[in-house]
């Protein structure tokens, strides 16, 4: 579905006015493989975060330090993809 927005251009004397067609989704929005791609990625962090939880002998507190840990093990072995 396309929404039409006018786009206004004004110089020193005249005002011009031309209709534009946008998709309602832009162009840099993550598509449905990257959306399941991030939620794999959070999965296998949540994993080893609560691997470390356990390791660390259930200990409350550092729920924030084992979530960084295992994001910085973790991404650290995958290779960071450039768009």
């Amino acid at each position: 579905m396309l929404r039409r927005h006018k786009a206004t251009t004004t110089t020193a004397t005249t005002t011009t006015t031309t209709p534009v067609a946008t998709s309602d989704v832009p162009a840099s929005s993550p598509t449905r493989q990257d959306m399941q791609d991030t939620d794999r990625l959070q999965g296998t962090i949540a994993t080893r975060a609560y691997a470390l939880y356990e390791e660390r002998g259930y200990r409350h507190g550092c729920d924030l330090q084992d979530w960084l840990d295992a994001e910085r093990e973790i991404l650290s072995r995958k290779p960071h993809m450039v768009a």
